[in-house]
């Protein structure tokens, strides 16, 4: 098992700004500048025969990125495209700087391929500068024409693709009329748009759609991934989204690391907790689950069956009495601790001893699914909460019984995760950033002054941790968007508490295990049908076992 901090920027790779990879690139060019001294080569076509890392100029160094850029484009498209290419043609737009230049090495990549291409151009052949002016010379060289544009032509049937080289991620503010026009015709061209960086049109610097921008079909992201591709502003726009990694060295990507990370499924195996084969269920974990009210049995249901499918070898499920009967009709392998009497529904301060007595026991607890808003249950919450140092999740109503002035005060939980979703966020702690693309500074902010654990769930999900990282977990899917998946989450995280991971790696690795369930649910019954029980029973495919 590895922990986050010790994962390659391969496997967790820094999320930055626009504004960021724009360092990134001028500084990786400095950087391998040979010590050969001014610019010696009187042709760009095999500028990669001076070995990656030494160039004649900054120039130079990043044509030697904007091919590579190019060539991650071209593998993109043909696999757009379709394995029957035949007849098939690819419209490329493109504009006068380096987005243009990654769009004109594309252009000359499907012309040796053979596959049919038109270069339309907002931009006349002698104002390519720098790179991109290496790369309007290898296009040429290779047979390329260019159409220079103010209006885009009536669509031509034959085109079953269109790409976007127009502006990337440099462009602020409204577009310029030739662009807005342009952008508008490809829209109703209604075939495939792949993007490079960002849609024409995309503010990256405000992260924002303008008034008129490319909706594409997918995206490639070059370098390390950006927030706008997948908050609720850029998804609509960027579609499906690829991060395709350039050969940035990792003591130049430091420069711009500022602690949000972004975490996929493909991390899974690095987290996973170690089973001790030779251990009895106690050394696999111990949980408890304090969950369940007068009408919402399943919450408790959902969580403690999440918990048992994520590994704990001993879950014990801490309800009012007068619910036992429903639960131990649906469940046959937890511990059942009945608080209070046969006619309790619902935790109060008198149920405390009892519930702290078995907490002794536990490696992590589970509290708020399905508790309820009663003023007793809230205040029974908050004293439970008061001091504990078990590692606890602290979920739904236990977090509305809280608020935000219980995590300021000192005594607290001092090994707490909280998990609301945004609206449960705005209610008990408020209003989160107007632009989605701040949250992870804003929670970096809240969990380092307060020492807590935040999953704030949502498309995507953001993990904040105290020591100032946060991971951004990409995922859509409907399917998880019902009443009870909220509560699966709660359980997984709590089993992968009780098996020893530290708050961090419990919190990424249960949003993640979530995900992939749901996923694998969806791809076997749909958004429509699948429901929180259906993801349980796919956990064990999702953690691989």
């Amino acid at each position: 098992m590895k922990f986050l901090s010790g994962l390659s920027y391969q496997k967790c790779a820094p999320v930055v700004t626009a504004e960021a990879m724009r360092f990134l690139d001028g500084d990786t060019k400095r950087s391998r500048v040979s010590s050969a001294g001014p610019a010696f080569l009187e042709t760009h076509s095999d500028i990669e025969a001076l070995g990656i890392d030494e160039f004649a100029t900054p120039i130079d160094a990043g044509y030697g990125l904007m091919k590579l850029a190019g060539q991650k484009l071209f593998e993109k498209a043909i696999a757009m495209l379709g394995e029957n290419r035949e007849g098939k043609a690819v419209a490329v737009f493109v504009g006068g700087g380096n987005n243009g230049g990654d769009g004109l090495v594309l252009a000359r990549l499907l012309i040796e391929a053979n596959i049919p291409c038109t270069v339309y151009s907002l931009a006349k052949p002698e104002t390519f500068k720098n790179e991109a002016a290496y790369a309007f010379q290898d296009f040429t060289d290779n047979g390329g024409k260019l159409v220079v544009i103010n209006d885009l032509p009536v669509h031509d049937p034959k085109f079953a693709l269109a790409v976007d080289c127009m502006l990337g991620n440099g462009a602020s503010g409204e577009l310029r009329p030739a662009f807005a026009r342009v952008v508008i015709a490809l829209n109703e061209w209604n075939i495939p748009i792949l993007a490079a960086d960002a849609p024409t049109g995309f503010d990256s610097s405000e992260h924002r759609c303008g008034e008129n921008c490319v909706h594409a079909t997918e995206t490639v992201v070059f370098g390390l991934p950006r927030l706008d591709a997948y908050t609720n502003e850029g998804a609509r726009v960027f579609g499906k989204t690829t991060v395709v990694p350039l050969d940035y060295p990792e003591n130049q990507i430091d420069k711009v690391v500022s602690g949000v990370y972004f975490a996929t499924e493909e991390i899974i195996p690095d987290l996973l907790p170690d089973r001790d084969e030779f251990g009895d269920k106690r050394s696999q974990g111990t949980a408890m689950i304090i969950a369940g009210s007068g009408n919402m049995t399943g919450a408790a249901a959902l969580c403690t069956k999440a918990c048992l499918r994520s590994g704990a070898g001993l879950v014990t499920t801490a309800t009012p009495k007068a619910l036992l009967p429903a639960l131990q009709s649906k469940l046959d392998e937890p511990v059942f601790y009945g608080i209070g009497d046969s006619s309790t529904d619902k935790l109060s301060i008198m149920h405390l001893m009892q519930l702290q007595d078995i907490a002794t026991h536990q490696n992590a607890i589970a509290i708020g699914p399905g508790l309820g808003t009663d003023t007793e249950t809230q205040d029974a919450v908050r004293m439970f909460l008061t001091g504990l140092q078990i590692p606890v999740v602290v979920d739904a109503d236990a977090i509305n019984a809280c608020g935000s002035a219980f995590f300021c005060m000192e005594g607290g939980p001092t090994n707490a995760i909280i998990t609301p979703h945004k609206r449960e966020w705005e209610r008990n702690f408020g209003p989160l950033p107007s632009n989605e693309c701040f949250y992870p500074e804003y929670l970096q902010q809240f969990a380092t002054q307060f020492k807590i654990t935040i999953v704030l769930k949502g498309c995507p999900t953001y993990v904040a941790i105290p020591d100032g990282r946060v991971y951004v977990i990409p995922a859509r899917n409907s399917g998880l968007a019902k009443g009870g998946a909220g509560d699966v989450l709660t359980g997984i995280i709590t089993a992968l508490l009780a098996q020893g991971l530290p708050n961090a790696e419990a919190a990424v690795l249960g949003v993640l295990l979530h995900q992939k369930a749901g996923r694998l649910t969806r791809e076997k019954m749909g958004a429509f049908g699948m429901l929180p029980t259906d993801v349980i029973e796919m956990l064990p495919a999702a953690f691989g076992c």
